[in-house]
């Protein structure tokens, strides 16, 4: 498989994870009433990840620095969605208790 065939199939698998992302955010806020900002954060680091290699497929020479630095912000981004996730369902469970 190509290069950047790969970066380009990840790439579209990034943006579509986005995309349910910001859906989930919006019918969690239509069901439950509640923003919850988990699905934003979380959107936001799969943007970066998508956003990176989208630059790798179109064979733009962005700086493997720059690249490096946007893959360690989007995964601190997802690591403190799913923070946030935990805190908000601990959350729940005590309010049901």
């Amino acid at each position: 498989m190509n290069f950047q065939l790969r970066y380009l199939i990840n790439s579209i698998f990034c943006w579509s994870i986005v995309a349910l992302a910001a859906a989930g955010y919006f019918l969690t806020l239509k069901r439950i009433g509640q923003k919850w900002p988990f699905w934003v954060v979380l959107s936001a680091g799969w943007a970066l990840i998508a956003i990176s290699n989208s630059i790798v497929a179109s064979g733009i020479n962005f700086g493997e620095s720059y690249l490096q630095a946007m893959w360690l912000s989007s995964y601190v981004l997802v690591f403190a969605s799913l923070t946030l996730l935990f805190a908000k369902v601990i959350e729940i469970r005590k309010v049901k208790k």
